[in-house]
């Protein structure tokens, strides 16, 4: 998926997506930084976030896997808390579904780690959204 500055939106009542692959040693994924997922048309709304965590995170302390609006350290489509980065698996999260967006919105994924650095970790992160097509 390109990551460009172009927001998705195809012209049909469909369902959209946006989503990244990500690893704990992807290029800018870091405890300051962020990667970018994709960006959301103005008017869309949120279905859900898709966290599937195919190779588990194994910083010594705390992974911490979060999606947010704002490039840096956002997490207001999902939290902190809201995923088990330990384990594989998936967490479908509708924390972001009350967002609203009056223009084309960025989205980005970070991970944090505490304590001995990471050596495993992998993820794929999937925003579903609806836009304004009706």
């Amino acid at each position: 998926m390109s990551t460009s500055g172009i927001a998705r939106n195809d012209g049909s009542q469909n369902v959209h997506f946006i989503g990244k692959d990500i690893s704990y040693n992807t290029v800018g994924i870091g405890t300051t930084d962020t990667v970018k997922v994709g960006r959301i048309p103005a008017g869309s709304m949120i279905c859900d976030a898709r966290v599937r965590i195919t190779t588990a995170f194994n910083a010594a302390t705390t992974n911490v896997l979060t999606v947010g609006t704002s490039a840096g350290s956002d997490a207001d489509i999902v939290g902190a808390s809201e995923v088990v980065e330990g384990s594989t698996g998936m967490t479908i999260v509708l924390t972001g579904a009350s967002l609203t967006f009056s223009s084309d919105t960025d989205i980005y994924v970070k991970y944090t780690q505490t304590g001995t650095a990471a050596t495993t970790g992998a993820a794929s992160v999937v925003i579903t959204y609806i836009p304004p097509n009706w």
